[in-house]
């Protein structure tokens, strides 16, 4: 990603985009120094870029970063098995990350944007459909790590179904077709 600088940072580590390696590291948690996970990161969009193209994208407000999507086929993801028998589609690209850091930013429209340009992306280079992780209530749950993923409802009003549920995370999916 050429311009990997402007993954927003925000709140404290690990929870900033720019060092954030969830999905990229399967032991990745708020001991993991903050070097090897931009490190890991770094290294991941090199790697996906080379075998899957665009992975991902930085939304910009008057030329400030605001938004980040993360997207590749689920083979590039490890974490994902984290989510037990939630296991995507072959066929599918899967969405990490559609997020917007500043809540005041939020239900603007931004989110739709990102997502219309993740869709418009994958649709360019033949994909027929988009899964992703989604959080289906606001309680943190023990077992499972919601905070990587989306409110089910924002999905939902994006044209996903929910494919399959685990407690409170969703498998949801849309076709591009």
């Amino acid at each position: 990603m050429e311009n990997f600088k402007d993954l927003p940072r925000f709140r404290l580590f690990p929870y900033s985009c720019m060092r954030c390696a969830f999905w990229e590291l399967p032991d990745f948690d708020d001991h993991t120094p903050e070097e090897k996970a931009e490190k890991t990161k770094r290294k991941w969009f090199a790697d996906v870029r080379s075998k899957f193209g665009n992975c991902g994208f930085i939304a910009y407000v008057e030329d400030k970063p605001v938004g980040f999507a993360q997207y590749a086929p689920a083979e590039f993801f490890p974490s994902i098995s984290k989510y037990g028998n939630l296991i995507p589609s072959k066929d599918a690209v899967f969405l990490t990350c559609l997020y917007i850091p500043n809540r005041e930013l939020r239900a603007k429209g931004i989110g739709k944007q990102m997502f219309e340009k993740v869709t418009s992306d994958l649709r360019s280079r033949g994909y027929r459909a988009v899964e992703a992780f989604a959080r289906t209530s606001d309680t943190p749950s023990d077992n499972i790590p919601d905070w990587y993923t989306g409110p089910l409802e924002f999905f939902l009003k994006m044209g996903f179904s929910v494919k399959k549920k685990n407690g409170q995370i969703a498998l949801v999916r849309r076709e591009l077709v």
